[in-house]
C-alpha cells in the first residue's frame, strides 16, 4: 500500500506542475475497494476516508483501462468529494465520463469550497428531478433545464467554469445542456458525487481537470484516444489533427521516450520500456494532453 501510495503522490506531483492540467484520473492505478487516502484530490463530505462513504474503486465497468469510481445505493452512502481547490479567479474545465444504467438515478452537485455544505452552486438529478422526473434526463436544480443522456452506456459530461465573470456551461453527451449560466458561488470548490436513493448507481472514469476551458480545437473525447491501456508494445494515438510530438515520462518525471510523427493517428513503440505507469504527453498546435497507460 504504502508503495502505491508514493506511486501516486509522484504521478501527482507531475501533473500538478504540466501545463493547463491539474487532475487526470482513470483509477487504474488504485487498489479496489474504497478510495481512502489513495489520492489526493478524493475524500469525503466528512472527511472520514476508507469506508463506505469513500467513491468506490470497482474492476466491473470501465470506460478506459480497467477499473473504474462507482457510487451504488444507499441514500446516505457513498458521498465523495472531488476537491478542485478554491479556485475564485481564471477559467477551469472539469470534465468525466459517467456510466448510468437503464432504470438507475445517479446525482452531483458542485460545491463553493472544499469544506462542503458552505453552498451548492447547483445540483444535478440524473434519471429524476426534485419533482419526481423522468429516466433519461438530467435536470439543473438552480435553472430547470434539462437535458437527455444514453442509459446503458459511458457518456462525456464537461463543466467549463469562468470564475472571473462567474458563469458556467455544461454539455452532456456531445450536446450544450448550460451555457454562460450565472455562477451563484465566488468559489469552486469540489464535485460532491452522491448516492441520492436507494435506486442510486453510477460510475466515473476518466476525470480531467483543467485551468482552461477548452476550445474546439483542443483534445476532447471525440477526436483524442490512446488504445490499448494496458499497451504490450505498440501505444496507438488515434486523432483528427497532425500530431507534433509525443513525450513519454516515468512516473518521477524523467523522459523515457519521445517522437515527432507529424502525422495523423501516429504510434508509438513501447517494447523497450519496463512494465509500469507511465504519463504520455501529445501535443496538437501547442495545445497538450497528458494520459495515464499502464505497461
Amino acid at each position: 500500500m504504502k508503495k502505491l501510495y508514493l506511486l501516486l503522490v509522484a504521478i501527482c506531483a507531475f501533473v500538478f506542475s504540466s501545463n493547463a492540467q491539474l487532475i487526470d484520473d482513470n483509477f487504474d492505478l488504485y487498489i479496489p475497494g474504497p478510495m481512502g487516502n489513495q489520492a489526493p484530490w478524493w475524500t469525503t463530505w466528512s472527511g472520514v476516508t476508507g469506508t463506505a462513504e469513500d467513491i468506490q474503486v470497482v474492476t466491473d465497468n470501465s470506460n478506459s483501462g480497467t477499473q473504474s469510481g462507482y457510487i451504488g445505493p444507499g441514500g446516505v452512502f457513498p458521498d465523495a468529494l472531488l476537491l478542485l481547490g478554491n479556485q475564485s479567479t481564471g477559467q477551469y474545465t472539469v470534465q468525466w465520463q459517467m456510466f448510468v444504467p437503464a432504470g438507475a438515478v445517479a446525482y452531483w452537485n458542485i460545491q463553493e469550497d472544499e469544506t462542503p455544505a458552505i453552498q451548492w452552486n447547483d445540483e444535478f438529478y440524473v434519471g429524476i428531478t426534485a419533482q419526481g422526473g423522468t429516466f433519461g434526463v438530467i435536470t439543473s436544480l438552480q435553472t430547470g433545464l434539462t437535458v437527455p443522456y444514453p442509459e446503458d452506456q459511458w457518456f462525456l459530461i464537461i463543466h467549463e467554469f469562468d470564475m472571473d465573470a462567474l458563469t458556467y456551461s455544461i454539455e452532456v453527451d456531445g450536446a450544450p445542456f448550460l451555457t454562460n449560466e450565472t455562477y451563484i458561488g465566488t468559489q469552486l470548490g469540489a464535485i460532491d458525487f452522491f448516492s441520492i436513493d436507494a435506486n442510486n448507481e453510477y460510475w466515473v472514469d476518466d476525470v480531467l481537470y483543467l485551468d482552461e476551458i477548452l476550445g474546439t480545437d483542443d483534445f476532447s473525447a471525440e477526436n483524442f484516444s490512446v488504445y490499448p491501456n494496458p499497451v504490450q508494445d505498440v501505444l496507438n494515438i488515434n486523432t483528427t489533427s497532425v500530431v507534433d510530438t509525443i513525450h513519454v515520462y516515468d512516473v518521477l518525471g524523467k523522459l523515457v521516450l519521445q517522437s515527432q510523427p507529424d502525422a495523423v493517428s501516429p504510434s508509438i513503440d513501447m517494447s523497450t520500456l519496463a512494465s509500469g505507469a507511465y504519463l504520455v504527453q501529445v501535443t496538437i498546435d501547442n495545445a497538450s494532453k497528458t494520459v495515464k497507460i499502464i505497461k
